[in-house]
């Protein structure tokens, strides 16, 4: 029961005659100290809930908070993810070359009509046929810009090359240079068979290996044939010799030397760009 129900019978008792003053006093110390620590202990208890009470408030709110933020990264990832792809096709990056949406160093306009876009360091272009019935995605190891100093001396007979359907490619089997030759020729085989429709046919400037002994022994001066001779030499130089194309010097230049020649067999560049 409670300590106050009990006093307020106690008085009752005394008023009552039950019980006597003296008895009443010892009855009433007794029951005021249980209340007085009653009425402690509450204390002490609300006291305690009104300490642990913000605590609990602060943990809820900071996982709300944390949870907030995770959510806001992920949605951010997600749409970085779906939304801000960088374009995986030769299409789609001519689509924002043309916009002006590339960087210079990812690709230009050149004479503002040519889509020059660059793709795990190949650079593309398009090309339309003559006629107008097929596009053709040209692809090289330099663009314009970088080729823009090399002037191609001479003159080809245009009539003879595009009535040609095939040509000899032909170089020194011994040189120094023959990993680069053959890159060189390489690039030149698929442009010219696939866009010029023109078979390639292997051929040596000089008969001094085995493997020549079954080539054909081909330079500038077999006028009948379309030739494109490489030819190992100190100083640099493109040029058209009539019924032949020569990329004279060493290493890389050889390479840079046919993508020069095919922009200009394209149309794209002429013999003089500086």
């Amino acid at each position: 029961m409670d300590s106050r129900k009990k006093l307020e019978i106690l008085k009752g008792s005394l008023e009552s005659g039950i019980i006597d003053k003296e008895q009443f006093e010892k009855e009433k110390k007794k029951l005021e100290s249980d209340v007085k620590g009653f009425d402690k202990k509450i204390k002490e208890i609300n006291r305690a809930d009104v300490n642990e009470e913000p605590t609990k408030s602060s943990e809820v709110v900071l996982l709300i908070t944390i949870t907030i933020i995770f959510l806001l990264l992920a949605a951010i990832l997600a749409f970085s993810y779906f939304y801000k792809q960088k374009p995986k096709t030769i299409e789609e990056l001519h689509i924002l070359n043309l916009k002006g949406k590339l960087n210079p160093s990812q690709g230009y306009l050149y004479k503002g009509i040519y889509s020059f876009i660059i793709l795990d360091n190949v650079w593309y272009t398009q090309l339309s046929s003559p006629k107008g019935t097929k596009v053709y995605n040209l692809a090289l190891r330099y663009s314009p810009r970088d080729l823009k100093e090399i002037v191609i001396e001479g003159a080809l007979d245009g009539e003879f090359f595009n009535n040609q359907t095939e040509f000899y490619v032909t170089f020194n089997p011994t040189g120094r240079s023959l990993q680069y030759v053959g890159l060189a020729v390489a690039d030149f085989d698929v442009h010219m068979s696939k866009v010029f429709e023109k078979i390639p046919i292997p051929a040596c400037d000089r008969n001094e290996t085995d493997v020549c002994k079954k080539k054909p022994i081909t330079t500038c001066d077999d006028t009948d044939k379309l030739v494109l001779y490489i030819k190992e030499a100190e100083k640099f130089r493109v040029y058209y010799k009539n019924n032949c194309i020569v990329v004279e010097g060493n290493g890389i230049d050889l390479v840079k030397g046919v993508d020069r020649i095919l922009y200009n067999l394209y149309n794209i560049m002429g013999q003089e760009e500086a």
